[in-house]
This record gives C-alpha cells, sequence and structure tokens, in this order.
C-alpha cells in the first residue's frame, strides 16, 4: 500500500461508491482517527508522524492543519480513542500518550496513563475505556 491524501465518504443509509470528501494536509499510510459529531481528528501515520488533521464532519472540503502530536515514533502505527469532547492518542512502543480538545485546535498534551513502554499494557492499565476495532 501506498501512502495517500485521499479521503472518501459513504453514506450509510444508501447503497453505492464511496465519494470524494478531500485531502489530508499531506500524503501518509494508517492513520489514527477520533472524531466529536462537529469535528474528526486524523492523527499522523507512516512518513508524516507529529501532524494532526481535522475536517469539519458536515461539509465536504480538505483537512486543515489542527496542531503537532507528541509521538515522534515512526516505527509504527498509533490509535485513538475518543469521546464527544475529548481525543486521546498513543503510538505503540511508546509511554508518550496525550490528550486532545476536538473542539480547540492546538497542539498536544502530554497524558500519563503510566510508566510502561509497550503498547499492550499502555493501554490495559489506562483508567479510559474504548473499543478498538480492525479488519484486514
Amino acid at each position: 500500500m501506498a501512502n495517500s491524501n485521499v479521503m472518501d465518504y459513504v453514506t450509510i443509509g444508501t447503497a453505492g461508491n464511496a465519494t470524494d470528501f478531500g485531502n489530508l494536509t499531506a500524503a501518509s499510510l494508517q492513520q489514527a482517527s477520533a472524531c466529536s459529531i462537529v469535528r474528526g481528528l486524523i492523527f499522523g501515520g507512516s512518513g508524516r508522524t507529529q501532524a494532526i488533521d481535522y475536517i469539519t464532519i458536515a461539509t465536504a472540503g480538505n483537512a486543515a492543519d489542527f496542531g503537532d502530536s507528541l509521538n515522534t515514533n515512526d516505527k509504527d502505527y498509533g490509535l485513538a480513542i475518543h469521546n464527544k469532547i475529548y481525543a486521546y492518542y498513543t503510538r505503540r512502543y511508546t509511554s508518550s500518550s496525550e490528550k486532545h480538545t476536538i473542539a480547540t485546535a492546538a497542539n498536544a498534551t502530554a497524558l500519563i496513563w503510566n510508566s510502561q513502554a509497550t503498547f499492550g499494557e499502555t493501554i490495559y492499565a489506562a483508567p479510559l475505556k474504548g473499543w478498538i476495532a480492525a479488519s484486514g
């Protein structure tokens, strides 16, 4: 798979093909995402580790710069969980986790979940709960 900046969307209530939503600020691969009912955040990805983009969900268009991530590890991809207000983001093999207020574009705020430096322990020891789904 190659890096891409393309964003598409589907209307869940209808059958049909995906439609162009817009473009990320830069091409990348395997980004993490989080959202509120108004705004979506797209974190990093291979090749743009500190970038965070945002979109307004109700309006198709290109992503804009949200701020910078604390995570600079390009070895592995990150994951995010969210609620209506906050997004929490971390990368595998790092103890550097962060918290974002979704409604406010800004750089990351450090969040200490624990002192472990592995992905599984960081998530399982966290006082936060979220679902992570994958397909492949």
